[in-house]
């Protein structure tokens, strides 16, 4: 992964003339896209055996909408970040096969997600990274505002839903599960369990 970023960055240096700054910035832009696709890989073939691929998907694709704009916390390696994400997105996974989706239980799983979001977004939104951060104070509250309409838009979407159907649905619990993890992961909680999570399959692995 890393010889194929190096290649791609020497294309660039050589027909575009990058200097360091962006040079660094297109590195770790790289390193995301490809940490995410092999991230969406393991994960969904861990689903797929698991029998949890549609929950997994939602969940995955929920984290990824929102982390577009209110970032949060990443591993220092790519295969970490890449079992991380399987291990945490299909943990989630198997937990929805164990909730029974009842309205109540719904509706109380979208009021406190959203309720934790809105706390968590204003607090800590965008949560950068040192590899990536946001130096301006413009950009910060664009990205805010960013994340809290999506925070607003997924809310009302569900709250359509359970209005019209009047009924719960393992679906609504997949996305809301996937908001709540982004959520925390841009917490200073969560940027510490992060990190401890990094630390230990660094030992694991054997790095």
């Amino acid at each position: 992964m890393e010889k194929c970023i190096g290649r791609i960055l020497e294309v660039y240096k050589n027909y575009l003339g990058i200097d360091d700054n962006q040079e660094a910035i297109l590195r770790y832009s790289l390193y995301l896209m490809m940490s995410a696709i092999l991230g969406y890989f393991l994960a969904l073939a861990a689903a797929w055996l698991l029998g949890t691929f549609s929950y997994v998907f939602v969940i995955m694709i929920t984290i990824s909408i929102l982390r577009s704009s209110s970032g949060g916390a990443h591993c220092e390696s790519m295969w970490n970040c890449a079992i991380f994400g399987m291990v945490v997105s299909n943990a989630l996974g198997l937990l929805i096969k164990v909730i029974v989706p009842t309205k109540e239980i719904t509706l109380s799983i979208l009021v406190f997600v959203f309720l934790f979001g809105l706390w968590s977004i204003n607090k800590y939104a965008p949560a950068d990274t040192p590899q990536k951060p946001i130096n301006t104070f413009e950009k910060r509250e664009k990205l805010k505002r960013r994340s809290l309409v999506i925070l607003v838009v997924w809310c009302f979407l569900n709250i359509g839903y359970y209005i019209i159907f009047k009924r719960g649905h393992s679906m609504v619990i997949a996305s809301s599960l996937g908001v709540l993890w982004q959520c925390f992961s841009i917490t200073k909680v969560g940027y510490k369990l992060w990190h401890k999570s990094d630390c230990l399959l660094n030992k694991i692995l054997g790095k």
